[in-house]
């Protein structure tokens, strides 16, 4: 019988080994976990979703900092996703990291496709994870329209999500894990402001650009059991890009970089030749 992880401790262990240092850039400030230049090696930029901050990635972080920069993000208060898109590129620059590859999951899926769309020269291969391509399926997803956050207090907002991550099946122990875990995230790792100027930027997206770079430099990232992203909707990804390379995870959920990392840095090692 499997044991059920526990991402909390891993998460704060890590916390303590690697911190996320602030970053401003113009008049916001980014908390970002930067592993540094590999001789050699490119950057990998790590954009999460809504419910993420930069350590959540940290399995991915880990495994991959001896073969490339790996600089993964903590987005700052900006309710308006293509700023939050574009402060990533002069964050790059603000770093010194000039063209990078691309993996965002969820939110920071649509941020990829964005900025492939308005920085296509700045982006090597990109990554679209656990995603969606038509704005539609955010209310879908059953999260709150702008005029539902503006007139929501934080720690409300955050407590409605809680109440919905406890409605996820738990199939799996990876999978209770993982509601355990987002659970502390939002009560411990979000200020109530923080979550709401995030639920902003996610509800005011009336459109996702069309990432502009070539199939070949494109991965979609998916997972047959994600609890946000319906089979319809993952389809749509699809057929946005045709000639991307798709790989589907059996079983994973919406957070396959938690749930099963192995397998997920597999993928980005496949894919960017590392």
């Amino acid at each position: 019988m499997s044991v059920e992880p526990d991402y909390i401790a891993e998460a704060n262990a890590f916390r303590a080994r690697c911190p996320a240092k602030p970053v401003a850039v113009g008049r916001a400030v980014w908390r970002v976990i930067d592993t540094g230049a590999v001789p050699g090696g490119g950057s990998l930029l790590l954009c999460p979703g809504t419910l993420g901050n930069a350590d959540i990635f940290r399995k991915v972080i880990e495994a991959l900092a001896p073969d490339i920069r790996v600089i993964s993000v903590t987005y700052p208060m900006i309710g308006d996703f293509l700023r939050i898109a574009d402060g990533a590129v002069a964050l790059l620059d603000r770093l010194g990291a000039g063209r990078a590859h691309v993996l965002g999951s969820s939110l920071g899926g649509m941020l990829t496709q964005a900025i492939g769309a308005r920085h296509p020269d700045r982006v090597g291969h990109l990554f679209v994870a656990n995603s969606i391509a038509a704005a539609e399926a955010i209310g879908a997803a059953g999260f709150p329209s702008e005029a539902e956050v503006l007139r929501t207090p934080g720690a409300a907002l955050k407590s409605s999500v809680t109440r919905s991550l406890e409605q996820w099946p738990e199939p799996r122990p990876e999978m209770a894990a993982i509601k355990r875990f987002l659970a502390d995230e939002l009560a411990n790792s979000f200020s109530g402001r923080a979550f709401k100027a995030r639920l902003l930027a996610l509800s005011r997206v009336t459109e996702i650009p069309v990432a502009a770079v070539a199939p070949e430099r494109l991965t979609i990232l998916q997972s047959d059991d994600d609890q946000l992203v319906a089979v319809p909707v993952r389809r749509g990804v699809v057929e946005r890009y045709p000639g991307a390379h798709v790989h589907t995870f059996d079983w994973g959920g919406h957070f396959p970089y938690v749930t099963r990392p192995g397998d997920y840095v597999g993928v980005i090692r496949q894919r960017l030749g590392l």
